[in-house]
C-alpha cells in the first residue's frame, strides 16, 4: 500500500508560515465522518481512569475518525489522542492518548469535549518522535513541549495546553501579529497541505477525500500559529520557503510503502467496522517519519483516509 500520486501547488505565506496546497490521485466518497461532524462522545474509563487511556463511542449513522494529536478536554485532565482511530456506528473502544494537562487530576470529572482542535506542532511533534514508544518517558517530554509555552507566555494554573490555546485565541493583545483568518481558503478538490516553519517543510497531511481534510484545515492552521510564540525574532522575520522544498518533501513522503493490507505489521490490528475494515500505517525512512490510518471498503482497494509525514530534521521535532 503506496501514497497516492501527490501534487504540490503554488505556495502561500502567513507570517514564517509557509502553507502549499496538496491534491492526490485518490478518488470517491469514504463515508466517514470527523471534526465536529462526528458524534463521538468521550469518557474516563469505567473500570478507574488512567492518564494513558480514554473511553471513546460513535453515536452517529457513519464511521468516525479522530486524528492523532486531536485534542480531548476535560474529564479528569486534558489529553490528546496518540494515534489515528477510526470507530464504527456504535462502537465503543479504550484508546491511547497522552496528557496536555500537568498541574490537574480532577477526581469524580469524567466526561470530555471534543471541539476538533488540534495540539501545536511542537506538542504534536513529539507523537512521531520514536513511534511505537508509550510510558513516562514518551510522555514527560510531551509535558516539556507544553511547557515551553508556560515560558515563553507565562505559567498555566494546571500546566495546561488548552489554557495557553484559549488565552491566545481569547485576549487580542497578546497575539503575534498573524490571524488564520489571513491563510489560504482550501481550493477545489485540495486534499491536503505541506507546512513549512521558516524556511524548511515541517510536515505534510493528507486526507483521503477533500471533505475529510476541510474538516480540519483551519483548525490546523489555528494551531501551528501559536508554535509561532515559540519562535525567535529572526525566525519570524525569514523569508519564505522555496516551493521546490515543499515539492521534494512530498515525493519522499510519497516514496514510502506501508506494505499489504492485511500484512503489515505484526503488531498492528486489522478493525472490522461493519462495511468497513481499518489499519494503522507508521513508516520512518531517512529524515521523514510518516503515520495514518487506511480503510478498506468492499468494493475498493485499500487507500489512505489520513497520512501525516514529518521532516525529522527540522528544528521544531528536537527539545530544547
Amino acid at each position: 500500500m503506496k501514497v497516492p500520486q501527490l501534487h504540490v501547488g503554488a505556495g502561500s505565506r502567513l507570517g514564517p508560515l509557509g502553507i502549499f496546497p496538496v491534491w492526490t490521485s485518490g478518488s470517491g466518497s469514504l463515508g466517514i465522518s470527523t471534526g465536529t461532524h462526528a458524534d463521538v462522545a468521550v469518557t474516563e474509563l469505567a473500570s478507574g481512569a488512567q492518564v494513558a487511556r480514554l473511553t471513546v463511542t460513535n453515536n452517529g449513522p457513519h464511521p468516525a475518525l479522530l486524528l492523532e494529536g486531536e485534542l480531548l478536554e476535560g474529564g479528569q485532565q486534558d489529553r490528546t489522542c496518540a494515534r489515528d482511530v477510526v470507530l464504527g456506528p456504535g462502537e465503543t473502544r479504550d484508546i491511547d492518548t497522552f496528557c496536555v494537562e500537568a498541574g490537574r487530576w480532577e477526581a469524580g470529572q469524567s466526561s470530555h469535549r471534543r471541539q476538533a482542535r488540534r495540539a501545536p506542532l511542537n506538542v504534536w511533534s513529539e507523537l512521531a518522535n520514536g513511534p511505537g514508544e508509550r510510558g513516562g518517558n514518551r510522555q514527560g517530554r510531551i509535558w516539556e513541549r507544553v511547557s515551553r509555552f508556560d515560558n515563553v507566555r507565562g505559567a498555566s494554573a494546571t500546566s495546561s495546553l488548552l489554557q495557553h490555546m484559549d488565552r491566545f485565541r481569547d485576549d487580542k493583545e497578546e497575539r503575534n501579529r498573524f490571524s488564520a483568518a489571513d491563510a489560504p481558503k482550501p481550493l477545489e478538490g485540495q486534499r491536503g497541505v505541506v507546512i513549512g516553519l521558516g524556511q524548511q517543510p515541517l510536515l505534510l497531511e493528507v486526507f483521503g477525500t477533500n471533505t475529510l481534510f476541510r474538516r480540519h484545515y483551519r483548525q490546523l492552521i489555528d494551531s501551528a500559529l501559536l508554535d509561532l510564540e515559540l519562535l525567535p525574532p529572526q525566525a519570524l522575520a525569514s523569508g519564505p520557503m522555496p516551493g521546490q522544498r515543499a515539492r521534494d518533501f512530498a515525493a519522499h513522503v510519497q516514496a514510502l510503502d506501508f506494505g499489504t493490507f492485511d500484512d503489515g505489521a505484526a503488531a498492528v490490528e486489522v478493525r472490522n467496522h461493519g462495511t468497513l475494515r481499518s489499519r494503522n500505517v507508521s513508516r520512518a525512512a531517512g529524515s521523514v517519519s510518516a503515520a495514518g490510518i487506511a480503510v478498506e471498503l468492499p468494493t475498493r482497494r485499500p487507500q489512505l483516509a489520513h497520512l501525516t509525514g514529518w521532516n525529522t530534521q527540522h528544528p521544531l521535532m528536537e527539545m530544547a
